[in-house]
């Protein structure tokens, strides 16, 4: 329908609808690609926080270790420190005692001959008794004789 207008009237009309659909189009593509821009820019920020993030993590995780490395060092010579201690107060203890012993054993039976002063097991010999082992010694080679005829 022309509606009273002429060819060439409607041909501008038809033209300025096509030229309004083409900007629309146009639009709508500027559109689409920026939110494809905009979304291909945030995947970026996002991927970018990310590898940040974990770096960080990656960071303290090695600090930690160190903080926790040291702080057990710390802890450990703390301890072995408090055991030789220990152990160091328990040999006086034990060696007072056996002196307070051998004091009382020797008050008791004067007639014995002195005892060593020294603490030793009883399979261990003294400095008078140092003999030979009856045993044959196990890491000498063994020389066996061979005749060639």
């Amino acid at each position: 329908m022309s509606w009273g207008r002429t060819e060439e009237q409607q041909r501008w009309i038809d033209q300025a609808d096509a030229a309004e659909e083409e900007r629309a189009r146009r639009k709508r593509e500027l559109r689409r690609s920026s939110e494809h821009d905009t979304v291909a820019h945030l995947r970026a920020d996002m991927q970018h926080e990310i590898a940040n993030v974990r770096a960080e993590m990656q960071h303290q995780r090695e600090f930690l270790l160190d903080a926790v490395g040291q702080a057990l060092g710390e802890l450990s010579n703390k301890i072995c420190d408090r055991a030789e201690a220990s152990i160091a107060k328990l040999e006086s203890e034990i060696a007072r005692k056996f002196g307070e012993t051998m004091g009382r054993l020797d008050a008791l039976a004067p007639d014995v001959r002195s005892r060593s002063k020294r603490y030793e097991f009883a399979n261990e010999r003294g400095d008078e008794q140092k003999a030979i082992i009856d045993l044959p010694n196990p890491l000498t080679p063994v020389i066996r004789k061979t005749t060639l005829n």
